[in-house]
């Protein structure tokens, strides 16, 4: 008995560290050529479990049939900006079903939801430009009036990728915007997700955008409609 209460409790509260500890994905700031897109997933996943928790309902369980299916749909709408997010959904929820089946998933119901987020720490007040010239930086942008040749002050503060956990945390504010009865439904038991750049953000006078497929899966039952 006292054995048993002791693995609870080890187990217990290696969860507990768990879904506390982000120091990795507040260390870790966003890259275009290194992005880890499977830390990236686990953050926002586990983000989105703890809230679950915090209201009391099962947290979700990942699903790599659902994460699969998200990957292809990323690759089909790798240029496919998801500005309007419900032609977005529609346009996967098609195939959804047919898709879900075949990758082996067991659940009767998906639903797809759809994001897309700003990747730079990025203060809306201030003007920026691109100086695709400077290596020594990623995004190559720079807040401030391009400077001129003949300028003696060409310093310029560098507009600052955000980290893993403060990118998973706006992107979920966004999702809890316009998602949030879903995401928190208690009918949806697994999800699978998948983020990547916009491609089409990049090296351009722009932010960079990181786009979001997330699919919630569960089972369709009587009572539900």
């Amino acid at each position: 008995m006292i054995k048993t209460l002791i693995i609870c409790f080890v187990l217990t509260t290696g969860l507990l560290k768990q879904s506390s500890d982000y120091t990795k994905a507040k260390n870790e700031k966003l890259s275009i050529l290194s992005l880890d897109s499977e830390f990236l997933n686990q953050t926002v996943f586990r983000l989105i479990n703890e809230k679950r928790r915090k209201k009391g309902i099962d947290t979700l369980e990942y699903s790599a049939e659902l994460n699969n299916v998200c990957r292809k749909y990323q690759d089909e709408l790798e240029f496919r900006r998801f500005k309007n997010t419900p032609s977005i959904e529609r346009k996967i929820n098609k195939l959804l079903s047919s898709r879900t089946k075949k990758s082996g998933f067991k659940g009767s119901l998906v639903l797809p939801i759809a994001a897309q987020e700003k990747a730079l720490d990025y203060d809306k007040k201030q003007d920026f430009f691109i100086m695709k010239t400077e290596t020594k930086s990623e995004f190559k942008l720079f807040y401030g009036k391009r400077p001129s040749k003949n300028s003696e002050n060409k310093t310029r503060k560098e507009v600052q990728p955000l980290n893993y956990f403060h990118f998973a945390k706006n992107i979920l504010r966004k999702l809890e915007s316009e998602n949030k009865k879903q995401l928190y439904a208690k009918s949806y038991n697994w999800g699978g997700l998948h983020l990547q750049w916009y491609y089409k953000s990049l090296n351009k006078r722009k932010i960079p955008e990181i786009k979001m497929i997330f699919l919630l899966g569960g089972h369709q039952t009587a009572g539900m409609w």
